[in-house]
């Protein structure tokens, strides 16, 4: 936890967060930052994030208050098709390799918000990351755990060594796992950078990067062409607002499901003396929030979707007179009951996506997520340009009825169709008291996000802890299915006894999200990085 008073970094990687620090000290703003630091976590973070991804963005003007959501979420090519993964049985072809992979939009998207709102020249705001990328950086745990990670994968899949080679090679040092410590050096990833520092986006989308792109899709199954990265553009959304008791909440529309699930669970909460409760029975408490979790999650199963092709029902998911008032109960839980649908396996981890907060000195707010999906994407890459891949094509339906690399069930809305982008569980979001920032937060971790975020927030606002406490606070997960309760860490045994009695299941899998935040105390700014990646704030 840092603290400072003109501006406040907080990201998971202690190098971005020291490179947008700078930019603000050098008299740049938020989005300038933004830009610095989304290009420095491709090279800080390349399990995570980079070029070859998407994301989304939210920001706030400081002087008047307005909103701009920017959506630079991948898009599936124009050949796509909803059975385009029906019967492939080669690998896990909606999660690795070239087929898994989307139209990538990070690189349009910054540019877009820089062009808007940026004062510092482009190249200035990408050189740091190149010379990270060219002169290297020591390596942590987490990108050890993510190469391990990704290593299962080739000794599952030993046929993607035929032609997702360059993560094995460059990441896993053929085969020879690298150790917290080493250096990563990344030469041709700071030729990329260098190149799109000069040329902006047609370096990218045009030239000899997407003739590269594009080479590397013809014959390894992948379907991207030069029309699909010509015609990507970043679309600007309509944020959602929402309140919460004295708060109100800025959010992220779909393709995210991250605001609307994070409305429709507070909504619940929100008829319930959340804050007393807690104190007199952690566990019904926890009950509650569970629930009203599983609530939200049935109904991102059943109706999200892109709104550019589907029909959302955003208004009445929102409505706050429609949300569902649960009654305490002695001994059974008031829910739904969902054993004998949809999977029953856990969901999976997350090293795929990064998010970070950035506050300015003129109180301009950003929040932003970006993502490659799961660690390393797709394991397919560009080799000559040190771009690896997404393989955001399986947070579609991909195959109706079976679940995605996180356990989701999702519905036929968020099919696969021609430039469509796929549902996401990213959850950007900025609370305000008063009509001025309190909060910037959201987090990393598949559907974990939208829980992990739920939790600081409830920590800040209802429970009045500390932003220290509110981060290290237990957090119950419950995605509608399966019908478990996942806790970031062992819950204390009279807590678990008590969720078993109501009918809870509860596994004995540890995961979370990992979240990043910034506070407003009056005139200080309190940056907080989640310590289970390894990020730090940086603030002046």
């Amino acid at each position: 936890m840092v603290t400072a008073r003109h501006g406040m970094v907080a990201t998971d990687s202690p190098f971005a967060s020291a490179i947008g620090r700078d930019v603000l000290a050098s008299g740049g703003n938020a989005i300038d930052a933004a830009t610095a630091v989304s290009f420095a976590l491709a090279v800080c973070r390349p399990q995570s994030t980079g070029l070859g991804g998407g994301g989304f963005l939210i920001y706030r003007a400081g002087d008047t208050g307005d909103v701009l959501v920017l959506d630079f979420r991948e898009t599936a090519p124009a050949a796509a098709t909803a059975d385009m993964f029906t019967g492939v049985t080669d690998g896990l072809p909606s999660q690795n390799g070239f087929l898994a992979v989307g139209v990538p939009g990070l690189v349009a998207g910054r540019i877009d918000a820089w062009r808007r709102f940026g004062t510092k020249p482009w190249s200035e705001l990408t050189a740091p990351a190149a010379v990270l990328a060219r002169e290297g950086i020591p390596i942590d745990s987490h990108y050890v755990s993510a190469c391990d990670e990704a290593m299962e994968m080739y000794r599952r899949y030993p046929r993607l060594l035929e032609t997702c080679g360059y993560v094995y090679r460059e990441h896993l040092r053929g085969g020879k796992l690298p150790r917290a410590g080493d250096t990563l050096r990344q030469p041709a990833l700071a030729r990329l950078i260098d190149a799109i520092g000069r040329d902006g986006e047609r370096a990218f989308y045009e030239g000899p990067v997407a003739d590269a792109i594009v080479d590397a899709m013809r014959g390894r199954g992948g379907i991207i062409t030069h029309d699909d990265l010509r015609g990507y553009r970043p679309t600007v959304r309509q944020p959602l607002i929402s309140t919460y008791r004295d708060v109100e909440l800025i959010l992220m529309p779909p393709p995210s499901s991250g605001g609307i699930c994070l409305a429709q669970t507070l909504n619940i909460l929100e008829r319930i003396d959340l804050p007393g409760l807690n104190r007199q029975d952690r566990a019904t408490a926890a009950h509650y929030v569970v629930e009203a979790m599983k609530y939200a999650f049935a109904d991102r199963a059943r109706l999200l979707g892109d709104a550019d092709f589907v029909d959302v029902p955003v208004s009445e998911l929102m409505d706050k007179n429609s949300a569902r008032a649960l009654v305490l109960g002695e001994t059974a839980r008031p829910a739904t009951d969902v054993t004998g649908a949809g999977s029953s396996a856990m969901p999976g981890d997350d090293a795929g996506t990064s998010h970070f907060c950035i506050i300015d000195r003129w109180g301009n707010v950003v929040s932003s997520t970006e993502t490659i999906n799961t660690s390393f994407g797709s394991l397919a890459a560009v080799d000559e340009w040190g771009l690896i891949l997404n393989n955001e094509m399986d947070d579609f339906t991909a195959r109706p009825g079976e679940r995605n690399a996180f356990g989701l069930i999702q519905s036929p809305r968020n099919g696969i169709e021609p430039r469509k982008r796929p549902l996401s569980s990213m959850a950007p979001t900025i609370v305000l008291r008063g009509g001025k920032p309190l909060m910037v937060l959201g987090a990393s971790g598949g559907p974990r996000i939208i829980s992990s975020v739920l939790h600081v927030l409830l920590g800040i606002v209802d429970y009045h802890l500390d932003p220290r406490a509110a981060f290290q606070a237990v957090r119950p997960h419950h995605q509608w299915l399966p019908d478990t309760i996942y806790f970031d860490r062992a819950p204390a045994p009279a807590l678990a006894a008590a969720l078993r009695a109501r009918g809870h299941s509860i596994s004995a899998e540890q995961e979370t999200g990992v979240v990043q935040a910034i506070l407003v105390e009056r005139s200080q700014l309190i940056g907080i990085s989640d310590p289970r990646k390894g990020g730090t704030p940086a603030g002046y």
